[in-house]
């Protein structure tokens, strides 16, 4: 959770009192794939493609775990994460009139409190990505991808208009967006005197982009990074919660390992985890995938011995 924020039991307490005080609302309750009826804006799906922005969820059914697709039962351990992502990003786009309606019944000039920009900070293969697609699916709402490459450009101010295209175009789409901003810190990092002209306009456009936030919009800002120490702290002020992947426990460990070997015993499970110390879940699910790989060259003849 962001610092100086409320914590989980403090954020429970007041919307407890803002409960019995009448700031009563009714929670909209959504099935699969309900936000999905209004047709999709093609030609801004199109334009963000051909940047290179990888759009997922558009033409996608509800997925869940029965038929393999992403979901948190796809997610093994982070529990306290998921809980940080249901509380905050999930219950906004879910229910917007929720937070609508207590800022109106608690301020005296409306604006939205609904979050805008989180960030997502841990290392590697810690299922940063993952999440971001379980919310986008959950939401019914498109996963807007940006890969580094896509606002980086040699060229003078082209990486600032590509960064505005993004967030234009998603604004664009009728159920809103997710726009996801990977690797962050590499156009987004402190300014200083040794600070690149180019980065420093980057980092500009993207305050402006997530200031500028049209309140009636469904567009969320999550931001993933490696070096949360290394980004700007008016980028920082920005977020309105901080979500940390760290490198599993032990028994997070075993949960992970558990999806990728399901016919290993209990003890052997717990032996697992133990060797694995150190490891994200990314590094646990290469060893299990090598592991079938190996399996399968010692039951297969190989094609140039028949």
């Amino acid at each position: 959770m962001k610092r100086g924020s409320l914590s989980t039991s403090e954020l429970d307490a007041l919307v407890s009192v803002l409960q019995l005080a009448g700031a009563t609302t009714k929670t909209m309750e959504r099935k699969p794939g309900d936000t999905r009826h209004k047709p999709p804006a093609e030609k801004s799906v199109a334009n963000l493609e051909s940047m290179g922005v990888r759009v997922y969820g558009l033409d996608e059914p509800f997925m869940d775990s029965s038929n393999g697709e992403i979901s948190w039962d796809n997610i093994a351990g982070y529990d306290q994460q998921k809980r940080e992502i249901e509380d905050t990003i999930l219950l906004a786009l879910h229910s917007p009139d929720v937070y609508d309606d207590i800022a109106r019944r608690t301020r005296r000039k409306f604006e939205t409190n609904r979050p805008r920009a989180v960030l997502f900070e841990g290392p590697p293969g810690t299922g940063k990505t993952s999440c971001a697609r379980v919310i986008a699916n959950q939401a019914g709402v498109p996963l807007l991808y940006v890969p580094l490459e896509v606002v980086m450009s040699k060229y003078y101010g082209e990486s600032e208009r590509l960064l505005g295209k993004v967030f234009s175009l998603a604004n664009e789409l009728p159920n809103g967006a997710i726009i996801f901003l990977d690797e962050v810190d590499s156009f987004a990092v402190a300014r200083d005197s040794e600070m690149h002209e180019a980065t420093r306009r980057i980092l500009s456009v993207l305050l402006r982009q997530i200031d500028g936030f049209e309140q009636d919009k469904k567009v969320v800002v999550i931001a993933a990074t490696n070096r949360k120490q290394d980004l700007d702290p008016a980028l920082i002020s920005r977020f309105d919660s901080m979500i940390t992947f760290g490198l599993p426990d032990s028994l997070n460990r075993k949960e992970i390992a558990a999806q990728y070997a399901k016919h290993l015993t209990k003890s052997e499970l717990e032996e697992f985890a133990k060797t694995t110390d150190e490891m994200s879940g990314r590094d646990i699910r290469d060893v299990c995938q090598q592991a079938e790989r190996s399996w399968a060259s010692k039951v297969t003849i190989p094609w140039f011995l028949v």
